[in-house]
């Protein structure tokens, strides 16, 4: 454009990110075969874990929604019932997650390498957490409950457990749990089997 056409699509524009329509302009409706490849109804979706008293998780990756291939990204959907624990977890994939808190409160707590407790707090609706690569994560629900959503920057996350039948701990002979504990027998075996009855997401005990 010569510099009298840049003159005026620049003076032209009324609004700044927000813009006043003017009386008989309207939007046009959106193409519906365009919002199918990029809208998905998680809340309708088949639960992956659902637990009595604990809640439900749902994941969701390229597989079942396709525009997570192009986006490069995988989605949790965590709706804990009250008091109740998501199991401590960390990405053996070196991503991080992004957490975003939809509804309800609870605590948070984020430990990183070598075990030193990085966080320890409240969180509530409305509220967003960046939990770095390696470092494990574990949220516990108020008594109204919480939901949350979280974001991991990867197609095929590769999420491990510290608190469930997936544990890593379950891949350790028992003498090497036991020494490194620094716990008896009898307490490793005890240790070992409450991880065999415990999920991703835990009730809150009596």
């Amino acid at each position: 454009m010569n510099e009298k056409e840049a003159s005026k699509l620049a003076k032209s524009q009324t609004g700044i990110l927000l813009i006043k329509l003017e009386p008989g302009v309207s939007m046009p409706q959106p193409n519906s075969k365009t919002a199918e490849k990029m809208v998905y109804n998680i809340d309708a979706a088949p639960a992956d874990v659902e637990v009595n008293g604990g809640g439900v998780f749902k994941t969701l990756t390229a597989a079942k929604f396709s525009f997570l291939e192009e986006a490069r990204l995988s989605v949790n959907h965590v709706r804990l019932e009250a008091n109740a624990m998501h199991s401590p977890s960390y990405t053996a994939d070196g991503t991080f997650q992004a957490f975003y808190v939809a509804s309800g409160s609870g605590r948070v707590q984020v430990v990183g390498i070598g075990g030193k407790r990085a966080l320890d707090t409240r969180i509530q609706a409305g509220q967003f957490l960046v939990v770095p690569r390696f470092f494990v994560v574990a949220q516990i629900a108020d008594s109204e409950g919480m939901e949350f959503v979280s974001i991991l920057p990867t197609t095929s996350p590769t999420i491990e457990e510290f608190a469930s039948k997936k544990s890593v701990w379950n891949a350790l002979s028992p003498m090497v749990s036991q020494v490194a504990l620094s716990v008896t027998p009898e307490f490793e075996e005890f240790f070992r089997s409450n991880m065999q009855k415990t999920t991703i997401l835990i009730p809150p005990t009596n």
